[in-house]
């Protein structure tokens, strides 16, 4: 059985989700075969490194893997192998192409003093490799590194996108998910497109109808709908009752900072409140995570939360 994971991955600009901005840059690049060292920087899952090995198979077409290398940072992270490894590959001419690609993935992982190799080899290589680099947090990039290459910044993928992509999924497995699964499986995977393509497959495999129930007991989160109902009752200005659902939810074994994160997810991705009054509860939030982690009583500070919701009195 294949893996959903490469199944779906896509092979063109066309097939990649949302970006529709930097896929355009990308394509300008690939047709001029004009490629600059950049930085790819933004969460996981959103197509990052996809669009880097795209890009490498538009620029030097079927045999793109002679002037391509991966290689995971993470892992690959340590001065040796920048010395070793890197060096070796970006010395060497190309194979019937301008230059070469080396792609580093999870490049905010490598060591101050490989980056520093790095900037040196940039300069000495130029006219034989392009160097792209592929970050959760580009400030973990030294400077001089980001001032040598154009920062390409991907953003999260939209609820539209993600639930296209659920789509397009289910019609070629033939799955039945309803809106509220496609919804479930949005929150879990808060928009990285791996976790929602393994855990569908995963899903699969059980049965070929997938409910929002489902996607939450697999994930192993906590079911968001009873915290859309506390904060609904909370937000109608009834703290007591709202108290009593929140309480049942940590009784049955969920943690603070669990709840809280529950919390932030279902307000950053649903219209339960209004923009305006999102910027307010998500200042309440933090300073009742702040108070809690400072070692203040969690559920008090959690009640107090419960109580400023109230206060808003939004229907």
């Amino acid at each position: 059985m294949a893996l959903w994971i490469e199944k779906y991955r896509p092979q063109s600009f066309d097939e990649i989700i949302g970006q529709k901005e930097i896929v355009e840059k990308l394509k300008a690049m690939a047709e001029k075969k004009e490629i600059q060292h950049m930085i790819l920087s933004g969460p996981p899952g959103v197509g990052k490194t996809t669009s880097a090995v795209v890009l490498a198979k538009a620029v030097f077409g079927p045999d793109w893997t002679q002037n391509f290398i991966e290689l995971n940072a993470s892992d690959d992270r340590k001065l040796s192998v920048i010395q070793g490894k890197v060096k070796e590959f970006a010395r060497t001419k190309p194979i019937d192409a301008p230059f070469k690609i080396i792609l580093f993935d999870e490049a905010d992982s490598l060591t101050q003093e490989a980056q520093q190799a790095l900037r040196r080899m940039m300069e000495e290589y130029i006219n034989t490799c392009r160097f792209v680099f592929s970050v959760n947090y580009q400030s973990n990039i030294i400077e001089p590194l980001q001032s040598r290459c154009a920062i390409l910044r991907f953003q999260p993928l939209s609820k539209e996108d993600v639930h296209k992509f659920i789509k397009r999924i289910a019609e070629s497995e033939k799955l039945d998910i309803d809106k509220e699964a496609m919804d479930a499986l949005d929150y879990v995977s808060r928009g990285d497109l791996r976790t929602l393509v393994n855990l569908m497959q995963s899903l699969s495999n059980v049965s070929k109808k997938i409910d929002a129930k489902a996607v939450l007991q697999s994930s192993g989160l906590m079911d968001i709908s009873k915290t859309i109902d506390g904060l609904k009752t909370a937000l109608s200005g009834d703290f007591k009752k709202s108290r009593e659902i929140f309480s049942e939810i940590i009784d049955n074994g969920v943690n603070m900072k669990e709840l809280l994160i529950s919390i932030f997810n279902v307000i950053s991705t649903t219209d339960i409140v209004n923009e305006k009054v999102k910027n307010y509860v998500f200042e309440k939030l933090a300073e009742t995570d702040y108070r809690i982690v400072e070692g203040a009583t969690p559920f008090i500070q959690f009640q107090a939360f419960l109580a400023f919701l109230a206060s808003l009195k939004q229907v």
